[in-house]
């Protein structure tokens, strides 16, 4: 398998803090790796992200691929040359339900229409 540079999530509940490890592709996220190299802390102003600069480009010599955060975040710090991701084809917006819209009557009107539904029924009831 090979090997990714990515981002380890070991921050508490809305307190993100990120490892910048190199892990086997089919592990899971938070999951084993095999080499911390740095960590990014997003809630900084302006946001920490440190790495060791010579493990970065031993990995990827070694064929270890970043995932496209983590190249962001490497063409950023001026370790990797940057990317243009403008180009990149954003996702469709999900469908939305419509729903049929129907004029809100007046709270006075609706009673009125109950009521005169209720006496139609009423009155064909004494008819049968």
């Amino acid at each position: 398998m090979a090997a990714k540079i990515r981002l380890n999530r070991v921050g508490a509940k809305g307190r993100p803090f990120y490892r910048v490890v190199v892990a086997e592709e089919g592990a899971p996220r938070d999951g084993n790796f095999i080499e911390e190299i740095g960590f990014y802390y997003p809630l900084n102003n302006p946001p920490a992200f440190e790495v060791n600069k010579e493990k970065i480009l031993a990995w990827i010599k070694k064929g270890a691929q970043p995932t496209e955060p983590i190249r962001k975040l490497l063409g950023k710090a001026g370790i990797l040359k940057p990317l243009d991701f403008s180009n990149k084809p954003k996702r469709p917006p999900k469908a939305k339900k419509v729903e049929e819209a129907k004029p809100a009557a007046p709270v006075g009107e609706e009673k009125k229409e109950v009521e005169e539904k209720v006496t139609a029924e009423a009155e064909a009831q004494k008819t049968e």
